[in-house]
């Protein structure tokens, strides 16, 4: 899964870089891809320690749906106010956002496949047994335990 955080990490990275050189016009909803596309990116990294995997992907799934729920939101209200007349500038702001709406909704699909298979490895694990706990001294010996013990020898 540390893999997958680093590569929607660099699409999202890829998606303002395209949006830069798509239009020489420069937007600040250009770099709205890559505001979300670092933090996962760096999540990615972390989650290479096994020991921080399962925290770090976590986050980057909530940065993820984050930036998923506000991309929807930002797309409706932004394609109804230029549905009519809108520049050439507003559409590929448009397309850009919509498009970082879909890679973070994949990447959350990712996530929830990959926190599944991780919940049925851990239920199929066997789990160890007990440890066998032998009595020391400090043990409380009661008169009834004392007295089978000393018939048994």
């Amino acid at each position: 899964m540390a893999r997958t955080g680093i590569i929607f990490g660099l699409i999202l990275c890829g998606i303002t870089f395209a949006g830069l050189v798509g239009i020489p016009v420069k937007t600040p909803t250009q770099f709205y891809a890559m505001m979300l596309g670092i933090p996962i990116l760096i999540c990615g990294v972390v989650a290479l320690n096994p020991h921080r995997r399962r925290v770090a992907m976590a986050c980057a799934a909530a940065i993820a749906l984050l930036g998923a729920a506000a991309g929807a939101i930002w797309s409706t209200v932004h394609l109804f106010a230029i549905a009519g007349s809108g520049t050439e500038t507003d559409r590929y702001s448009l397309r850009l956002i919509a498009l970082m709406t879909a890679v973070c909704l994949l990447f959350i699909a990712f996530c929830v496949i990959g926190f599944r298979k991780l919940k049925q490895r851990r239920e199929r694990r066997p789990q160890p047994p007990p440890p066998v706990r032998l009595p020391s001294h400090s043990d409380k010996i009661s008169a009834e335990s004392d007295a089978s013990s000393r018939e048994i020898v």
